[in-house]
């Protein structure tokens, strides 16, 4: 059994037709065909998966579950991560990863994304979602000569 197969064995109706909404296409095209099949074996045609997304019974739990905001699924990933954009922030935490990165010392914090659906719950660095605007002008700034 291939682990995409076992990951989603692992998911119920409501998490399954998330990940086939938010996630299938940033697969593969034979690792999306193995899904597709998957999801056929499940009986979850388009209909039936939107209609799950919309009447997802998890969006009214009350539990002390960390749960991701757009499936209400709680299988959430934790990354740690360098945290590097801390240089316009203003914070304890942030003027102690400034210094540490001033002496060459790293800053370690959690990256949060969905196993399900993908989305970033907690992006410490900006990087999901920076503009292509903003990604030059913080080129610009960093470097004002183009050096």
């Amino acid at each position: 059994m291939s682990r995409v197969k076992k990951f989603l064995t692992e998911l119920d109706d409501y998490e399954l037709a998330n990940f086939a909404k938010f996630k299938l296409l940033t697969y593969m095209k034979e690792t999306q065909s193995d899904i597709k099949e998957y999801l056929a074996e499940r009986n979850l045609t388009e209909t039936k998966i939107d209609q799950l997304i919309s009447e997802n019974p998890k969006s009214k739990l009350k539990d002390d579950k960390k749960r991701c905001p757009r499936c209400y699924s709680d299988k959430i990933r934790k990354d740690k991560v360098e945290w590097t954009d801390t240089a316009v922030k203003s914070g304890y935490s942030d003027e102690i990863a400034s210094l540490d990165g001033l002496t060459g010392r790293a800053t370690f914090v959690e990256n949060e994304i969905c196993n399900v659906c993908g989305i970033w719950i907690s992006d410490p660095n900006n990087e999901k979602g920076k503009s292509i605007w903003r990604t030059i002008w913080n080129y610009l700034t960093d470097n004002p000569l183009g050096l």
